[in-house]
């Protein structure tokens, strides 16, 4: 689990009190290295790509040779700096996460801390100063790659690019807990970690269930749009234990074929069916629910974001979307007024990509990207479910 510390106060506790130790997954510094020593860098960033881990720079060793000396660095640029050294020094360049703990006493100095999540794109290489090498972590720091080692994290990476859209429709939507209908059209959608973990769940629960529900609960709740349409996954608060490897989220309407539900399995898999993304009203005309489809969808990815936070989980996520049975709707938004409104002339609309798992926390920016031409071709250019 990748440490999130809360403050510099909190990092300055833990290095003085010797709780801080080099490990292949954890390395303290005392400063960047000076510009001519930039290969060095780009070799911390690499070695820690194959099963992810942190660079914490501002802790400097004591008498013992362990990191328990704070000594914080001047924080200007240096984020940019190690950015960019990712970016140009790597093939292919690895995501990281970099975050600053400016000191109370002066808060142009403080800590910065890397965090490189396990990459599904490993190996990666370096390749500035010389360098066309692959570094791996050891117990007390970098080391050269094996032929052997680069042949699994290969074979890793190969096993790893799953077909996305396959899995949508093989998994996904068989596993709808209703029928297909000619009336009422459905939301399916799944979120993936591209490293599972079976871990996970326990990592997020830290022992207190009830804390996490409410978490994941907060999450949903946040987003937009902020009430006026049914069934809405945010408005559901019980939480039920679904099988022996996953918990539940579900309610609406009384009608099954109106129903949300979330599943969220303790390797960190999820899982979105909603009922009356799309519904048949008396006069025979499908009316297709904009509003039903963004809000459900944003509030499932904040809830999964949120678990992969406090999950401690910093990788890659593979999610995906499907929304069917809505051939030949039209916009409820046209219903009020124009009965005759332009129709979706596809069964289907379908979208799949690859986030970090961080990302998925504002999940409204998200979700707008991934329904914006199925709103455009619905409701038109400037309409917003999610405003």
């Amino acid at each position: 689990m990748m440490w999130a510390p809360s403050s510099a106060e909190e990092i300055e506790q833990r290095a003085t009190a010797g709780d801080l130790r080099e490990t292949h997954t954890f390395d303290a510094k005392a400063a960047l290295p000076e510009p001519k020593r930039n290969p060095e860098l780009a070799k911390d960033v690499c070695a820690m790509t194959a099963d992810g881990g942190q660079l914490l720079y501002g802790i400097a060793e004591g008498e013992n040779e362990q990191p328990t000396v704070p000594a914080p660095i001047e924080l200007a640029g240096a984020p940019e700096r190690v950015e960019q050294i990712a970016t140009t020094s790597i093939s292919e360049p690895p995501y990281i996460e970099l975050r600053t703990y400016p000191t109370a006493a002066d808060p142009s100095r403080g800590y910065l801390l890397v965090t490189i999540p396990q990459s599904a794109r490993a190996p990666h290489q370096v390749t500035v100063g010389g360098e066309l090498r692959f570094y791996g972590r050891g117990e007390t720091g970098n080391r050269i790659l094996t032929e052997g080692e680069l042949a699994a994290l290969y074979e890793r990476r190969q096993r790893w690019e799953v077909d996305r859209e396959k899995h949508l429709w093989e998994v996904i939507v068989p596993l709808a807990p209703v029928q297909p209908s000619d009336d009422v059209g459905y939301l399916h959608a799944f979120t993936r970690p591209v490293a599972p973990d079976m871990r996970l769940w326990d990592r997020a629960e830290r022992g207190d269930r009830r804390a996490l529900f409410e978490a994941l609960s907060a999450a949903a709740a946040s987003t937009p749009p902020a009430a006026g349409y049914s069934p809405a996954l945010k408005n559901e608060r019980g939480w039920k234990r679904c099988g022996g490897d996953a918990w539940m989220l579900e309610g609406g309407a009384s009608r099954r074929y109106y129903g949300v539900r979330c599943e969220v399995n303790i390797d960190g898999r999820g899982q979105l069916f909603v009922g009356r993304a799309a519904e048949r009203n008396r006069l025979g005309v499908l009316g297709i629910f904009e509003t039903i489809i963004a809000g459900n969808f944003a509030s499932f990815l904040a809830i999964m974001g949120r678990f992969y936070r406090e999950a401690g989980y910093h990788g890659q996520v593979d999610f995906g979307l499907a929304i069917t049975g809505i051939e030949g709707g039209i916009s409820a938004s046209d219903l009020r007024m124009d009965p005759e409104g332009r129709e979706y002339r596809a069964p289907t609309y379908t979208r799949t990509d690859r986030v970090p798992a961080a990302a998925l926390e504002d999940s409204v920016p998200i979700a707008r990207g991934v329904l914006r031409h199925f709103i455009a071709a619905t409701a038109g250019e400037g309409f917003d479910p999610l405003s």
